[in-house]
């Protein structure tokens, strides 16, 4: 339940943000009113995929709570004590951080809800990036003192906000080639040819951070090459790395291979498919990492078992 409700956590936040993102960064300025038709079915499937993921956020973040609760009296009968969860809630430094986190997801649906209008999505993004960082605070960045602490804690949140520029933004990617593909209209597949490059220019920036900020924790988590190939927690980071880098691998191949063929081609069904494709077996990879994470954060570091 505690690794489940983690990849719900993570999925559904990260969801969040980058469609949000996505939104800013993708198609504001000139965008939002050289397409505008296109833009309103965006947003009308903005509005949706952003409410269901964040009701999973609270949900799994109250779902999150009984199964530390759990953990932490060692009993799965204790979960639902009312006691104890308030000890938890107040008495534990995760329980603080939680309070806020909880807050945070209960403000995200009302913006959710709210009608249409740009302070709707400014709300979804600032309070969709509280969550995120807010991530950051938990975990095993809290386990240290003093300055590592901070310093640790400034480095994971940097690394979920590159993580969620990255992945969360593959989901409105793939809706939009999914729309060009299917209606092959003049607007569609010039809205892909505009947004694609936008895209790919922040999955620079976030692939940069995310390897800088990866390599960090890995140092403070790991700490040698003997502990990264001689521990359990070690081995399954090095599986992260290699999901990683064939997410990298297959973003070079969209960035160098597919996206000009798209911009050169006078019909573009056939590099329109082959960017779907490439970008639903990137969101697997994506997932597949999230779910690998999942399960670091249940397990002691490798630098301590080493």
């Amino acid at each position: 339940m505690l690794i489940f409700s983690r990849l719900l956590q993570f999925t559904a936040v990260i969801v969040v943000f980058g469609c949000g993102a996505f939104r800013v960064y993708g198609l504001g300025g000139d965008t939002a009113g050289a397409f505008p038709g296109a833009l309103a079915v965006f947003d009308a499937w903005f509005g949706r995929v952003t409410l269901v993921a964040a009701i999973v956020a609270l949900l799994s973040a109250l779902t999150l709570l009984l199964a530390v609760t759990a953990n932490m009296a060692g009993s799965a009968a204790v979960a639902l004590d009312p006691d104890t969860i308030s000890a938890v809630l107040f008495d534990t430094s995760f329980g603080r951080v939680w309070c806020w986190h909880l807050l945070f997801a209960v403000l995200l649906i009302g913006a959710c809800l709210a009608p249409l209008s740009r302070g709707r999505m400014t709300a979804i993004l600032v309070l969709s990036l509280l969550l995120l960082i807010s991530l950051g605070w938990i975990g095993h960045a809290a386990m240290d003192q003093g300055a590592a602490k901070l310093g640790h804690e400034l480095n994971q949140m940097v690394h979920l906000l590159a993580a969620a520029l990255w992945l969360g933004g593959l989901a409105p990617l793939a809706w939009f080639l999914g729309q060009a593909r299917h209606r092959s209209s003049v607007d569609w597949i010039s809205l892909a040819r505009d947004v694609l490059p936008r895209f790919s220019h922040i999955g620079y920036a976030a692939v940069a951070l995310l390897a800088a900020t990866g390599a960090i924790n890995t140092l403070l988590l790991v700490g040698s090459f003997e502990a990264l190939v001689g521990t359990a927690y070690g081995r399954l980071l090095g599986l992260k790395i290699l999901l990683f880098s064939v997410m990298v691998v297959l973003a070079l191949i969209n960035r160098f291979r597919l996206l000009p063929r798209l911009r050169r081609e006078p019909q573009p069904s056939a590099p329109i498919a082959a960017l779907a494709r490439s970008v639903l077996f990137e969101q697997a990879l994506g997932f597949a990492v999230l779910a690998v994470v999942s399960v670091l954060g249940t397990w002691p570091p490798a630098i301590h078992d080493h």
